[in-house]
Formats: structure tokens, sequence, C-alpha cells
């Protein structure tokens, strides 16, 4: 059955200072039955909130999804890699995007850390947590009816 591991990110500077280059890299494992079938990758961004983390007001406790990794042109972007399996055994994969720094930051604001003196608060972004989950999946299969008009309006 197919199975992805081995997951890792990492953030890096990026082309410029509003963003970071964020990496995720993984192993997908195929069996011989899974030869010549289709699969989609898909790679999400999450903000963890952590026991003990001085949310900012209005953040409701929970992972937040901060940004889909996409695939394709500018007119046909997907939210996926398609592919098929050329062979079995384990294939790895690394994908890179430049993701606003706006976007990674998780917890924004800042948090008061203490006093520098009696007039002067010290503050200190609030730390974010990030982390990438891959999903590996068959191409799933929809077919739709064809249209039926009908009076049946009130």
């Amino acid at each position: 059955m197919a199975s992805v591991s081995n997951i890792a990110m990492s953030i890096a500077n990026g082309s410029s200072t509003s963003s970071r280059n964020v990496t995720v890299t993984g192993t997908m494992t195929f069996d011989t039955s899974e030869v010549g079938k289709s699969y989609r990758l898909e790679i999400k961004l999450l903000g963890e909130d952590k026991v003990g983390d001085k949310l900012p007001a209005g953040d409701p406790v929970g992972d937040d999804e901060i940004y889909t990794f996409s695939w394709g042109t500018l007119l046909n972007k997907k939210a996926y890699k398609q592919f098929t399996v050329a062979a079995a055994g384990p294939q790895t994969f690394t994908e890179t995007r430049a993701v606003s720094n706006g976007s990674l930051d998780e917890d924004s604001g800042q948090v008061k850390i203490g006093e520098a003196d009696i007039n002067t608060p010290l503050f200190f972004p609030r730390q974010d947590e990030v982390y990438a989950r891959v999903s590996l999946s068959g191409t799933p299969s929809t077919a739709r009816s064809s249209t039926v008009i009908a009076g049946i309006g009130v």
C-alpha cells in the first residue's frame, strides 16, 4: 500500500526580506501492485498551537492551515501534484516554495517579556510553530449526471 515517510521541513531566507523558502522532503513508497496507477501528492503548512502558547486575541486554539503548495501554471494551478507510479519501491521528493513572512507568522504580534527600566517594557515577537502535512492519495474518480430541468420552484 502506498505510504509517505521521513517528512522533513526546513525554512531558509528567501529571495526577498518579505518571504522565506520552505522546503519539504520525504519518501513515497509504492508496491508492485501500484505501478501504473495515478496518485496525488498534497503538501500543506499548518501552524501548531502548543499548550502554554501566549496566543494573540482572536486566535482560536487549534492548528491553523497557513499555506498550501500548488503546482501548475497561472491559469491551471492545482493544490496537488498528480503523477503515475513508474516503479515499485521508495521514491524521494523535494518541494520548495517561497512563502510570505505574513503567512508563516502563525502567532502574530508581540508578547511582553519584561522591563528594560520602569518606563520601558520589553517586547518580543510571539514564537511561531509551523509543520508540514503531506498526503498521498489515489486519484479520485468523479462523474456527474445530466442536468434535469423541472418546474419545482415555489
